[in-house]
């Protein structure tokens, strides 16, 4: 017998008894949802949250969806289309604020024509972090040197600017006093030289954002003069 004619045998005979079972239920399940019966299914919906403010932003992470348990004939059970439902909540916090948020089966939009009941939102509450973006100025803290060879120095060191803005939430932005200024990321070889640096703000600090981003480092490498011995006056 050949393989293609073995493998439809065994399609048909080989755990006969599950595949009927499977078939029946499936049968089944499409008699439930294209009937008139009412039925219940949770089905994700898309949830946005905004703070009132225009400087006011959710700073922790929330769910993009929640999951909404509809009542209906099976159906208009089958006419959900998550593009086409959504949850929007405005919420109205502080600098630094959590609130506790309610979801429920009212605060579900749908279309008009779509003949379903909302009963459940899970989860039904949430948290909301919310905070306020502010500005201000700090100085750059310059660490570290600049690479240059062991018996030459750097003279002349200019850093322009030598502070910058830094915007981001307020509970962000109001510990930091300065940022720091590696220089030990440039090297540089005899006579003058003129860089950019980017400036670097940690991972943690999330909203973040400083102008400019970027600085300009000049100065002039030259050699470490030897020192004269002792009574040497040539």
């Amino acid at each position: 017998m050949s393989g293609i004619a073995a493998w439809l045998r065994d399609l048909f005979t080989q755990n006969l008894g599950y595949k009927l079972v499977a078939l029946a239920l499936a049968l089944l399940l499409w008699f439930d949802v294209t009937s008139d019966e009412t039925a219940v299914i949770d089905y994700p919906v898309p949830l946005s949250i905004a703070v009132e403010g225009g400087d006011m932003i959710v700073t922790n992470d929330v769910p993009h969806e929640v999951d909404v348990r509809f009542s209906g004939t099976g159906k208009e059970l089958l006419r959900l289309d998550r593009d086409r439902m959504a949850i929007r909540k405005e919420v109205r916090g502080d600098e630094n604020d959590t609130l506790q948020i309610d979801i429920g089966p009212q605060d579900v939009q749908r279309p008009g024509d779509l003949n379903l009941v909302p009963i459940a939102v899970v989860p039904s509450r949430i948290t909301v972090v919310t905070d306020r973006f502010i500005e201000k100025t700090v100085p750059l803290a310059a660490v570290g040197e600049v690479d240059v060879d062991a018996d030459r120095r750097v003279v002349g060191l200019e850093v322009d600017p030598r502070s910058v803005r830094i915007r981001g939430v307020t509970a962000e932005i109001r510990p930091i006093g300065s940022l720091e200024l590696d220089l030990s990321q440039i090297s540089a070889d005899d006579g003058a030289f003129d860089e950019r640096l980017e400036i670097a703000v940690p991972e943690s600090l999330r909203t973040v954002k400083v102008s400019p981003d970027s600085v300009r480092i000049r100065g002039r490498v030259v050699p470490v003069r030897s020192p004269q011995p002792a009574g040497d006056s040539s």
